[in-house]
């Protein structure tokens, strides 16, 4: 029996519309095509466009699909996101979004990162690159990310970076990963 893999869409505004109509529909083909078991709003300049967060949030509710923050725990709390994901900077903000109920994803590029952020409570650590990924630095590769994988089976570990095939979802499958996440793959 194959396993299904979950999947964490992560946004990017240079991939998205700017409008909040066409943000709406070309999110809801997004959801309509894929299954998306998580969402996280991303953007990194920190100039959110509330219109749009919230067109983001309506139509996850609708789908039922948790919808996630990037780096922004009072905008997460303020406009009623079910989690936060942290940077890597951001690791002694775990523990304060967990005391708000918030489901908390963090970022670890290495194996130090991802049991320091296990220790302080995140729900689930992307590990990244596996792919090569633009101006993300040399992939981790599968066989790392194998051997990270099995090294700590207690913790939620996310695949991301450079995933945007099928074929690359395929090539880590056989991994008992929590999910892999992508940008590009949900916008191909």
């Amino acid at each position: 029996m194959k396993r299904h893999i979950k999947s964490y869409l992560i946004s990017d505004p240079n991939l998205y519309p700017k409008e909040q109509k066409e943000f709406c529909s070309f999110y809801s083909k997004i959801l309509d095509t894929y299954q998306i078991d998580f969402a996280c709003y991303r953007d990194k300049s920190g100039q959110y466009n509330l219109k749009l967060l919230e067109t983001f949030l309506k139509l996850n509710a609708k789908y039922k699909i948790p919808s996630l923050i990037n780096s922004d725990y009072d905008l997460a709390f303020r406009l009623g996101f079910d989690g936060l994901h942290c940077n890597s900077l951001q690791i002694d903000l775990i523990p304060q979004a967990k005391a708000k109920n918030l489901l908390v994803f963090f970022s670890a590029h290495n194996e130090n990162e991802l049991k320091e952020a296990f220790k302080k409570g995140a729900d689930a650590i992307t590990f990244s690159p596996i792919f090569h990924s633009p101006n993300k630095g040399e992939p981790l590769g599968v066989e790392e990310l194998e051997r990270i994988v099995k090294n700590n089976p207690h913790i939620n570990i996310i695949a991301l970076g450079g995933i945007v095939s099928k074929e690359q979802i395929q090539k880590i499958s056989h991994i008992p990963l929590f999910a892999y996440a992508s940008i590009r793959y949900f916008v191909s």
